[in-house]
């Protein structure tokens, strides 16, 4: 699978990730937990090169991550990681 950049501000992030790795992400998310399983996937995923950036623009002082730079990183990368497919629901005719 080719790898996924993903530019933040003006910042290039690269990951290589693939059906296994989201496979994963799926698995460890909980009901009240979605920012830390999300954060595991990118930083499980992401290249060396970009790994110090991704952890400047995703974490806090305190190394905390940044729910909605992660949310968004992540949506991206997992909507790659789907290719393209559109699914919608079919409403039946009343």
């Amino acid at each position: 699978m080719p790898k996924i950049t993903v530019t933040v501000s003006d910042t290039d992030l690269i990951f290589d990730a693939d059906d296994s790795d989201l496979n994963r992400l799926i698995n460890e998310q909980m009901p009240n937990d979605k920012i830390g399983p999300t954060y595991n996937f990118l930083s499980r995923t992401v290249v060396p090169e970009s790994k110090d950036d991704f952890k400047r623009l995703c974490l806090t002082a305190d190394n905390q991550p940044k729910g909605i730079v992660v949310m968004q990183i992540g949506g991206i990368v997992t909507q790659e990681l789907g290719g393209g497919i559109e699914v919608a629901i079919k409403k039946p005719k009343a």
